[in-house]
């Protein structure tokens, strides 16, 4: 039995379910990085890479914040190299490190001696770095670095869960502002097919026309018209994703 990891994870589950988004479980696994990895002399960050891009997501402290983004800027770093080879990236001395001169420079203004990165390939599509930087020297022994890699492991269930939720609420409300944009178009389309007496599809046609020649959006025009012809705000959508 692994104390600090099993604390650490049973911590995370209870922010898993009380959390209303997505940023407040990453917050969680940053620290329960730090409870983990860094301990009280350091910092952690998680990095969220997708699509060839990286970015901090969370973090325990502005000091490894600053130095993830320059990494970001300057290209090389613990992290990227990590999710890079896919392997643990062990820093034991930042002021000899000579790989990613920016990142190194960074670290050490920050105050930081050692450093340690631990990828986590949540799917196909996702990869996070859990991030590691400490004030003291011979933080990253075996017995830590062993941690750190069962909390990584851990966490990949925990991630691919969160993050696929916070994709389907994104898409949730992609829906939802599709199918308010579509009503309140169909309800000006009734109003010009009232005014000009004509079909459906020669109602829609000169909505386009007229948002053309306005240089606005049709879903723009349709909701001034419903607006100013009803005196009111035109009324939303009703859907709400099923569950279960």
């Amino acid at each position: 039995m692994d104390e600090p990891v099993d604390k650490a994870m049973e911590r995370l589950h209870t922010t898993l379910v009380e959390a209303t988004d997505v940023q407040q479980v990453l917050e969680a696994v940053a620290h329960a990085c730090a409870a983990v990895i860094a301990g009280e002399a350091g910092e952690t960050t998680v990095t969220l890479r997708r699509d060839g891009r990286a970015s901090a997501v969370a973090w325990t402290g502005e000091r490894a914040r600053r130095c993830d983004e320059v990494e970001y800027a300057s290209g090389g770093g613990p992290c990227l190299t990590a999710l890079d080879v896919a392997e643990t990236i062990l820093v034991h001395d930042v002021a000899s490190e000579s790989r990613w001169p920016a990142w190194r420079d960074a670290a050490l203004e920050s105050g930081f001696v050692a450093s340690a990165a631990f990828p986590v390939r949540v799917n196909s599509d996702l990869e996070v770095s859990l991030n590691a930087y400490s004030d003291v020297g011979g933080a990253f022994d075996d017995a830590t670095v062993a941690r750190a890699q069962r909390l990584a492991t851990e966490l990949r269930h925990v991630l691919d869960y969160s993050l696929r939720l916070a994709d389907l609420a994104t898409t949730t409300a992609d829906l939802r502002t599709a199918l308010e944009s579509r009503a309140v178009i169909d309800q000006a389309i009734g109003m010009v097919m009232a005014q000009n007496r004509c079909s459906a599809e020669e109602a829609l046609a000169l909505l386009r026309r007229a948002s053309q020649g306005r240089n606005v959006r049709l879903r723009d025009l349709a909701h001034e018209m419903v607006r100013r012809v009803g005196g009111a705000e035109p009324p939303v959508s009703t859907f709400e994703p099923r569950n279960g």
